[in-house]
């Protein structure tokens, strides 16, 4: 058999080197792109949990704030006109042990003046004397919880 003068021998192996290098790179392309694929999720995942974990805070604080303030002027205004006051004194109470595990510190100074101010209103002392007072640390409480929820 005559060889022609533009074709060079071919050497025959066993082993096909180009066919394995392709499958192996294949194999690594996948992998590695799973595990970019996977990572990414991870990381878009904890965005978004740490996303509406804020926006749950943001709304506890919101209403943990309505209740006390709430119940602060239902305190007041029953005190005044003389009406029962013993079930908002409670909830009083317990939103205001609420508000100092969630508030910061500015929001839950201007809350404790506030509770002093209601505590003693309830301890029967004269609630038109003690009323200008506490519309004052009222609107300070209000300032600081607009300042803390970044309304203002």
């Amino acid at each position: 058999m005559l060889l022609s003068c533009t074709q060079a021998p071919v050497a025959h192996s066993a082993v096909d080197v180009v066919a394995i290098a392709g499958i192996v790179g294949t194999l690594v392309g996948t992998v590695v792109g799973a595990v970019v694929g996977a990572v990414v999720t991870w990381k878009v995942q904890q965005r978004e949990f740490a996303h509406e974990d804020r926006i749950r805070f943001h709304d506890r604080r919101l209403t943990v704030y309505a209740e006390f303030t709430d119940a602060c002027g239902k305190v007041a205004a029953a005190l005044l006109a003389g009406a029962p006051f013993l079930q908002d004194q409670a909830r009083v109470i317990v939103s205001f042990e609420t508000l100092r595990l969630v508030a910061t510190a500015p929001v839950s100074q201007a809350a404790t003046q506030v509770h002093a101010i209601v505590f003693q209103l309830a301890q029967g002392q004269n609630p038109q004397a003690l009323m200008p007072q506490f519309n004052i640390t009222m609107a300070q409480l209000g300032i600081a919880m607009r300042r803390e929820l970044g309304v203002q």
